[in-house]
C-alpha cells in the first residue's frame, strides 16, 4: 500500500509541457501502476510455487536414488524377493516419514492380496470382525496371514482401480472399517498401487505421519514416486525368480537323468536261448520309471520293471532305495511276493504318506523258462504265445494277477497280493511296460492304449526281443507326432528262442535311455 501512495504522490508532481496531467490520464496510469504491480505479485508467487515444485520434485528424485543406493548395498550376488520387499518396505516408511507400512503383493492367479511384509503398529484395514478379539502382539501376522480380493475394501479397490488414495480423516472417512479406529488410533493414510506395464503388481500402504501430522499431497506425490520405483524392482526380482527356478528345474531334471541312467543296467543278461531288452524314453518331467536284472540264484534270474510316484530328484532317490532293498531282499528268495512284502514294509516305513511304487517283479527259472511273478498296482503282463501265431490267432493275453502298489497299507494286506506262474514255451514274447507307453498323448490329447499296444505285440512276427521294443516305440512316435510326453515310456521283452525263431548271438546288449 505505500508502494502505491508513492506513485500515486509521484504521479501528482508530473506535469505535461509544465502543466499538471488531467484527471483522467491520472486515473489511467494509476490503474496500469496498479496493473504492473498485481501482475509481479503473481509472478512472485509462481516462481515461489515453482521452487516448491522443483524442491519437491528434487526431494522426491532424491528419496528414490536413495532407495536403489540402498537396494544396491543389500541386494549384491543374491537376489530373494522377501528381502527386496522387506528393503523397499523399510525406506519407504523412512522417507514419508509415517509410524507404520506394509506391502501387499497380489497373487494373480487367486486375484488375491497378501501382506509380504509389515513395519510398526500397522492397523487391519481388512472388513472383518476377526481382528478385535486378536491380541495386539500377534496383529501383525494376522495381518500377514489374511488374503484380501481385489475389489475387496481400500486395498482391494486400489489393487481393482489402479489409482493411489490419500485420506486425511481415517475416523470420517467411511471407507476405513470401524474396527481400524478402534483398534488404534489412525488419523490419516496414503495407499499406492504398485504398477508396472500396464499391471498391478500391489498395493503399499502407510499409516499415521509422525509429529501427529497429517499426511497431504506431498507425501502422496512422494509415495507415488517411490511406489513406481518399487514396483519396477518388484517386478524385475519376480522375474529374477522365475529364471532362477527354471535353471534350477532344469538342473535338477538333467541331475535326475543322469541319476536315472546310472541307476538302470548297463547291459542285459547273456542267457542261451532267452533274449531280453529294456529301454526307458525319459519325458520332459522326469518320472521314477526303472527296470533291472538281477541273478537271484545260479538258476534263477530276477526281472522288475517299476513306477515310482515322485518326480525329479525326489524320485530317483526313492527309486534308488527301492532298487537297494529289493535287491537285498531278492537274494536266493524264490518267492516274489514274499521278496514285495518285505520291501512293501521297508517303503511304507521309510517314505512319505502319498509316495507309492507300482511295480512287477519276476523271478525267471532259466532252465525251464517258467515266469513266477507278482503285480503291485502294475500294467498287467502282456503275452504272445507263438503257437497261436501258427495257428493263426491274436495269441496275446493279458496277465493281471491282483495287488496293490508298494507303500499304501501295511503287511496284513499286502499279502493277500497273488502270485502266478507263466510257462513261457519256444517264440513266446513276455512283455512288461509302464503307464506312460499306453497314456502316451497325441495332439488331441488321446491316448495310445492298451489296445493299441496288444495290436503291435500280436503283429511282432518272429521279431526279436529288440525289435518288438523298437517297433512299438516308432508306433509311439508315430501317434504323438513329437508331442512333449509328462511320463517316462518304459518297456521290457523277454523272448525264448525256438524253432523259427530269429537267432541272435550270445552277446551282452547295451541299454539305451
Amino acid at each position: 500500500m505505500r508502494r502505491v501512495e508513492s506513485a500515486l504522490a509521484q504521479h501528482r508532481t508530473i506535469r505535461r509541457g509544465g502543466e499538471l496531467l488531467s484527471p483522467a490520464w491520472t486515473v489511467i496510469s494509476i490503474l496500469v501502476l496498479i496493473g504492473v504491480l498485481i501482475y509481479f505479485s503473481h509472478l512472485r508467487r509462481r516462481i515461489a510455487q515453482l521452487r516448491a515444485i522443483a524442491r519437491q520434485a528434487q526431494h522426491e528424485q532424491e528419496a528414490v536414488l536413495t532407495l536403489i543406493d540402498k537396494l544396491g548395498e543389500k541386494i549384491t550376488s543374491k537376489i530373494d524377493l522377501e528381502e527386496t520387499l522387506r528393503i523397499l518396505t523399510e525406506y519407504i516408511v523412512e522417507a514419508t516419514r509415517a509410524e507404520s507400512g506394509a506391502i501387499f503383493v497380489l497373487n494373480e492367479a487367486e486375484r488375491a492380496l497378501q501382506a509380504r511384509v509389515v513395519i510398526g503398529p500397522f492397523p487391519p484395514l481388512h472388513e472383518t470382525h476377526d481382528y478385535v478379539l486378536t491380541k495386539p502382539k500377534y496383529l501383525t501376522e494376522k495381518i500377514k496371514k489374511d488374503r484380501i480380493q481385489v475389489g475387496e475394501g481400500i486395498i482391494g479397490l486400489v489393487a481393482e482401480e489402479g489409482v493411489p488414495l490419500l485420506i486425511t480423516d481415517a475416523e470420517a472417512d467411511p471407507r476405513v472399517p470401524r474396527h481400524t479406529t478402534l483398534l488404534s488410533q489412525v488419523h490419516s493414510l496414503i495407499l499406492c498401487p504398485l504398477r508396472v506395464r500396464g499391471q498391478v503388481l500391489g498395493v503399499f500402504v502407510v499409516v499415521n505421519k509422525l509429529g501427529e501430522a497429517i499426511f497431504d499431497s506431498r507425501d502422496l506425490a512422494l509415495l507415488q514416486a517411490l511406489a513406481d520405483q518399487a514396483a519396477v524392482t518388484t517386478d524385475l526380482v519376480k522375474l529374477y525368480d522365475v529364471l532362477a527356478e527354471q535353471q534350477r528345474l532344469e538342473n535338477e531334471l538333467r541331475i535326475a537323468h543322469e541319476f536315472q541312467r546310472m541307476l538302470l543296467p548297463s547291459s542285459f543278461p547273456c542267457i542261451e536261448n532267452l533274449d531280453f531288452y529294456a529301454m526307458s524314453e525319459a519325458a520332459t518331467v522326469v518320472g521314477g520309471d526303472y527296470f533291472d536284472f538281477f541273478e537271484v540264484d545260479e538258476d534263477h534270474l530276477g526281472l522288475v520293471i517299476a513306477d515310482v510316484s515322485g518326480k525329479g530328484i525326489p524320485g530317483a532317490l526313492i527309486m534308488a532305495m527301492v532298487r537297494a532293498v529289493l535287491r537285498a531282499e531278492a537274494r536266493d528268495n524264490l518267492s516274489p511276493k514274499d521278496v514285495l512284502s518285505r520291501v512293501n514294509e521297508r517303503v511304507l516305513h521309510d517314505t512319505k504318506e502319498n509316495v507309492f511304487i507300482t511295480m512287477t517283479y519276476g523271478i525267471l527259472n532259466i532252465r525251464n523258462h517258467v515266469l513266477r511273478f507278482v503285480r503291485a498296482g502294475h500294467e498287467p503282463l502282456l503275452v504272445r504265445e507263438a503257437a497261436a501265431e501258427w495257428n493263426g490267432q491274436n495269441g496275446v493275453s493279458q496277465v493281471s494277477p491282483e495287488g496293490i502298489a508298494l507303500g499304501l497299507v501295511n503287511d496284513e494286506i499286502f499279502r493277500n497280493t497273488q502270485e502266478v506262474e507263466v510257462a513261457l514255451r519256444p517264440g513266446d514274447v513276455a512283455l512288461l511296460y509302464t503307464d506312460g507307453v499306453i497314456e502316451a498323448m497325441d495332439q488331441a490329447s488321446q491316448e495310445y492304449g492298451r489296445e493299441r499296444l496288444i495290436q503291435m505285440v500280436a503283429g511282432c512276427d518272429g521279431a526279436s526281443a529288440r525289435d518288438l521294443v523298437a517297433r512299438v516305440v516308432e508306433d509311439i512316435h508315430q501317434f504323438t507326432l513329437g508331442i512333449p510326453q509328462h511320463d517316462d515310456i518304459t518297456m521290457l521283452a523277454l523272448r525264448v528262442r525256438g524253432p523259427g525263431a530269429q537267432e541272435q548271438k550270445l552277446e551282452p546288449t547295451r541299454r539305451t535311455a
